[in-house]
């Protein structure tokens, strides 16, 4: 019997994910569809209710997880880029904290769409993440500034 191929993994390898630091995020929605709400030209997102689900999420990680902090982010029709600081070191390691982010996200997503009848999709979430880990200030403020400029760049 042959085995399934095994997911290659886009971590750095034998890299502590637990370490304090900065960490810069994107995590996609399913499919990339556009369910965050839209963007037009010039102007700021325009949230769904999913859009707005997420922002409170994001907004409550330090309370979920008080050793971590919000730098910098930005909510996009399909991604959302952040900055997340783990404070301290092996408190808590970044794939629990995006893991439980997106399971809160969805949950009060489905039960809104249920709550009005609406049928709820198995995820709006991509699989994974993308993560950097930031090294310096400068990388830092560059990653900054790549947040505040992606709508332009839309």
């Amino acid at each position: 019997m042959e085995l399934p191929p095994q997911r290659r993994s886009i971590r750095y390898n034998g890299y502590d994910y637990s370490m304090a630091g900065y960490y810069a995020l994107t995590i996609c929605a399913h499919n990339k569809a556009h369910i965050f709400g839209s963007l037009a030209t010039g102007e700021s997102l325009q949230h769904s209710s999913l859009g707005e689900v997420t922002l409170l999420e994001l907004a409550a990680v330090p309370e979920h997880f008080p050793t971590v902090k919000l730098d910098a982010w930005i909510l996009m029709p399909n991604h959302l880029h952040c900055i997340l600081v783990l404070t301290r070191n092996q408190v808590v390691a970044i794939n629990a904290v995006v893991g439980s982010f997106k399971s809160r996200c969805f949950t009060q997503w489905r039960k809104q769409l249920l709550a009005a009848n609406q049928p709820a999709p198995a995820s709006c979430w991509q699989r994974d993440y993308y993560e950097r880990i930031i090294r310096d200030a400068s990388e830092l403020e560059s990653y900054r500034r790549y947040i505040i400029d992606n709508p332009n760049r839309w």
